[in-house]
């Protein structure tokens, strides 16, 4: 399949955007790196900081919301967020994260950038203000679901100059000047939203937050960057919206395809099922947005910057990584789930989803992984296939399961999510030069080790409780599981892999 080349000259880049030399960095070289690799590394830790921080104060915001409002009005929260989450994509039709991968003049790329990101998120958020009443009614979210809608998508435009400044910085490898926008917006629009949900303000409080966080984010992308100024140049242009078209595309899908769900759920099953399903949902899904999204959103441009089979052997760093992280969070999930009802006995079946979803945010992370790699290749219309397959498999057996409620649900979004997981696997060993699935899957036995010893202190401690009398939910046994999981994963992986994480841990130190 022929790869594709975005327009401009084919390696015109900055001196120190310059590629590598072509020396093949092994799985399991960690020390054997470069420059970039240690930025890359640095990177990763301040993306890890940025999501922490960020998807920290969602969560709480998350948190305060369930503790203070019904079931229903969570799930109205859900459906406003994903009319947000699609148009925020359509806004820039991807071309800011065209940019990372630009090969021509990415000063007249990232002015022509911001003037179709203002054009289409503005021309978007007409459309949704005008079809916002319509929109609630067809999601069954009358009650107050167009101001929830209305009031989420007037920030569009100014998140879609925004973009264009944080893909810059990205392409750079300048990480904690991108974070550092995002950060504080997400921490100052959670501490309104969270102070109006205290004050009775309900689902209105999270509309009044994100406001908030939508201008903070731009002004502070301004302070931290030069602004960008609107331009037009059709070459640019083209080259932007060829690759980022499917670029789009596949985030687009990857939005469906995890709120496909949301929407089936709502039609058939109802507000309150909606509300149950979501907060189990999102619990599971977390580990992916603080960690997937942190590891690939770093790993994107170095991968970018690495010719011929070290583009795989990268590739399988990054997978390996991920399952380390992801392992002992799936642990918890699978095994303690009802520690979820510390906010309350409202949410007893939101705790079957949990469990059912235990395993979600390490498939679908391999699967985002594997797709980073692809639009590194320069392949983005894989990935974006990769994603049809996945929402039009997931789609219809959801229509099969639907009816049976919302822990069948979560164990359809499992399934399927693992199925397209190995046939990314697949595609990565045809198309990613250098990348051999065996290799990656030998280098997982110290996870599998790790992960066995977690269970068992899990057990062990879950069994004391109960001996000891403590509560079978409570705040002081769940911080014991936490702990016991936690702490013996990653003794047991320290004393398997003490090299390689020394190793790691000097790329990040003396990376330049």
């Amino acid at each position: 399949m022929a790869r594709l080349e975005v327009h401009g000259a084919p390696d015109e880049r900055a001196p120190d955007e310059q590629a590598p030399d072509e020396q093949d960095a092994q799985p399991g070289d960690v020390g054997r790196t470069g420059s970039d690799e240690g930025r890359a590394a640095r990177g990763a830790l301040w993306f890890a900081t940025n999501g922490i921080v960020v998807k920290g104060a969602q969560t709480l915001v998350l948190l305060t919301l369930a503790a203070t409002l019904a079931p229903s009005a969570l799930g109205l929260v859900a459906l406003g967020t994903l009319v947000v989450n699609v148009s925020a994509i359509l806004g820039n039709l991807g071309t800011s994260g065209a940019l990372v991968y630009w090969r021509g003049d990415v000063r007249a790329a990232a002015r022509t950038a911001v003037t179709i990101g203002l054009v289409s998120a503005s021309a978007m958020t007409l459309l949704l203000w005008f079809t916002a009443p319509a929109l609630a009614t067809a999601l069954r979210a009358e009650d107050g679901g167009a101001a929830v809608i209305r009031g989420l998508v007037v920030t569009l435009p100014a998140l879609a100059v925004a973009a264009v400044t944080q893909e810059l910085l990205r392409r750079e490898l300048r990480f904690l000047r991108r974070i550092v926008p995002e950060a504080t917006g997400a921490v100052v629009g959670a501490v309104v939203a969270i102070v109006l949900a205290t004050q009775g303000l309900g689902v209105m409080s999270l509309v009044a937050g994100q406001v908030v966080q939508g201008v903070l984010t731009l002004l502070l992308a301004w302070v931290v960057h030069p602004p960008v100024l609107p331009g037009w140049d059709p070459a640019s242009a083209r080259g932007l919206l060829s690759y980022g078209a499917p670029f789009a595309g596949a985030n687009l899908l990857e939005v469906l395809q995890l709120n496909v769900d949301y929407l089936l759920v709502a039609r058939v099953l109802g507000a309150v099922a909606l509300g149950q399903y979501s907060l189990g949902f999102r619990i599971a899904y977390m580990p992916y947005v603080l960690l997937v999204l942190v590891v690939t959103g770093a790993a994107f441009p170095y991968l970018c910057r690495r010719r011929g089979e070290s583009v795989g052997h990268a590739a399988e760093v990054v997978l390996t990584v991920l399952t380390a992280l992801l392992a002992p969070l799936c642990v918890l999930s699978a095994l303690a789930p009802e520690q979820l009802m510390l906010l309350g006995t409202k949410w007893a079946d939101a705790v079957s989803v949990l469990a059912a979803m235990a395993l979600f945010s390490w498939v679908l992370g391999l699967t985002q992984a594997i797709q980073v790699a692809l639009n590194a290749s320069g392949l983005p219309g894989v990935a974006m296939r990769l994603r049809l397959m996945h929402l039009a498999g997931l789609s219809v057996a959801l229509l099969v399961v639907v009816r049976s409620g919302v822990v069948a649900v979560a164990w359809t979004q499992t399934v399927v999510t693992t199925a397209t997981a190995v046939v990314a696997v697949l595609v990565a060993t045809r198309l990613v030069a250098g990348f051999d699935p065996v290799r990656w899957l030998r280098s997982l036995w110290p996870v599998a080790l790790a992960s066995g010893v977690a269970v068992l202190a899990l057990l062990v401690v879950d069994a004391v409780g109960d001996g000891l009398g403590l509560a079978e939910v409570s705040v002081v046994r769940t911080v014991l599981l936490g702990l016991a999981v936690l702490t013996t994963y990653a003794a047991t992986l320290w004393i398997t892999r003490s090299t390689q994480v020394r190793a790691a841990w000097s790329v990040v130190r003396d990376a330049s």
